[in-house]
């Protein structure tokens, strides 16, 4: 199982291997328990949209799944009930797709309050250190919500890395503010490995 085309690997067209031979799922009533079993078999956090009519582009090769049926807690996307592999040929252009949040968790640390601190994202087991200049104060916003911390006071410069070995969340975030979870917010993948500095969100919480 993958997802190709997306900002990273947690977004992009449903596609799965069978036979030796990579194909796409066809849009047959694709849902958000559908597209919680895929995340979550992925290590993509939780499931933000599923998306139909190709929204990441046309996939080419067999169409393996149709009608998929899933209650959301399957540990494979083929456990969940289907037509069968490759039962039914599918145009294309009703290829599914999926936005995961890529990350299970948010938190602030090293600050004086439980409401301010560093920003990190938990990507699988490990949490990763969002950088300053891929977030703004909407972003802020949407975290001190969140987080139940209040109103967002202030965004500011953290840490400055130069060649530090810590992990980097890829993404930039592009909320608007009313977002209720970070997961929610647009993003784009940003394809820098380099970080100046991370980021530190004040809450007035």
């Amino acid at each position: 199982l993958r997802l190709s085309n997306g900002t990273g690997p947690c977004s992009g067209r449903v596609e799965v291997k069978h036979n030796e031979e990579w194909g796409t799922v066809c849009d047959g009533d694709w849902t958000i328990e559908d597209a919680e079993v895929v995340c979550k078999q992925l290590q993509c956090g939780s499931a933000v949209q599923a998306l139909n009519r190709a929204p990441f582009g046309e996939g080419s090769g067999p169409t393996w799944l149709y009608r998929v049926d899933c209650r959301g807690d399957e540990s494979a996307l083929w456990n969940c009930s289907h037509t069968g592999w490759g039962a039914f040929t599918c145009p294309h252009y009703f290829d599914t797709g999926v936005i995961c949040s890529g990350f299970s968790s948010l938190r602030l640390t090293g600050g004086n309050t439980a409401c301010s601190g560093h920003l990190k994202v938990k990507q699988e087991e490990t949490w990763a250190t969002v950088c300053f200049a891929h977030t703004d104060f909407k972003t802020a916003s949407v975290i001190c919500n969140e987080l139940e911390c209040g109103q967002a006071v202030d965004i500011l410069q953290g840490t400055h890395f130069g060649d530090s070995h810590e992990l980097i969340w890829q993404e930039e975030f592009h909320c608007v503010g009313n977002e209720t979870h970070l997961s929610h917010c647009p993003r784009m993948l940003h394809r820098s490995k380099t970080c100046s500095h991370d980021a530190i969100v004040v809450c007035s919480g």
